[in-house]
């Protein structure tokens, strides 16, 4: 793993820090972290999102298109929005939204570093969990800590729109590796310009990909990913909630 070279940080608060030191774990190289959070609409920051960047990389523009709803134009660019969350995961594990693409993703190998562009992807991030934690988690958790503090989150889920990859298909993060699984939910075979629902049990993809059950949740983010394929997409998600059934 490359180690830090150096980021700036716009009116980063600790909390933000935080999130910031946990967005190189989940989606790149720790050498490739921007400057934190920009600004974005103030339509989408009254929802209570936050936008996150990375070094070199030009950003997504992500715009509020009605209630609870995200817009998210992607040309040749990569950025994140996240929120926190405060959610009884034991009392509301299943998480559903919609999500329509405009035009079709481009061709991406999801298990390569520098092919696996995305159009959309929805992620779950989880607490560090020291007794369900492997032996190199554990080693890995100390640097983390230092660099970022206690609350870094552990593990990643990502439900993802990939090009060609199956529906349903697990996939290990070229960057975040084991700590990060991407689950495959739509595809280039999906239909374009249409409302698609999803519903997921966190919990028990929790366990799929880790093992254990999680006991809490941290936070949840919107990305699209189109810097290495160098294509453009728009793509919308709303109704995100969390409920008991």
């Amino acid at each position: 793993m490359k180690y830090f070279k150096f980021f700036k940080i716009k009116r980063l608060t600790p909390r933000r820090y935080i999130i910031a030191g946990l967005v190189f774990f989940v989606q790149y190289n720790i050498s490739d972290l921007k400057s934190g959070f920009a600004e974005i609409s103030e339509s989408v920051e009254k929802l209570g999102w936050r936008e996150i960047q990375f070094l070199d990389k030009k950003s997504n523009r992500f715009s509020r298109c009605g209630q609870d709803c995200i817009q998210v134009d992607s040309d040749s660019a990569v950025s994140m929005i996240q929120r926190s969350l405060k959610i009884d995961i034991t009392k509301k594990k299943f998480l559903s939204w919609e999500w329509k693409l405009a035009v079709p993703p481009a061709a991406s190998d999801l298990a390569r570093k520098g092919k696996d562009d995305r159009p959309l992807a929805v992620y779950i991030t989880f607490p560090f969990d020291y007794q369900n934690a492997s032996m190199g988690e554990r080693a890995l958790r100390p640097l983390l800590e230092f660099r970022y503090g206690s609350e870094v989150p552990g593990r990643v889920l990502s439900y993802v729109w990939a090009s060609s990859e199956s529906k349903g298909k697990v996939i290990e993060s070229p960057f975040g590796g084991a700590q990060h699984k991407m689950i495959i939910k739509r595809n280039n075979r999906s239909r374009l310009g249409s409302w698609l629902e999803e519903k997921v049990d966190i919990v028990a993809d929790y366990k799929d990909a880790f093992g254990g059950e999680p006991k809490s949740v941290s936070h949840i983010l919107i990305s699209s990913d189109t810097d290495d394929t160098l294509s453009f997409t728009t793509g919308f998600v709303k109704n995100m909630q969390f409920t008991s059934h």
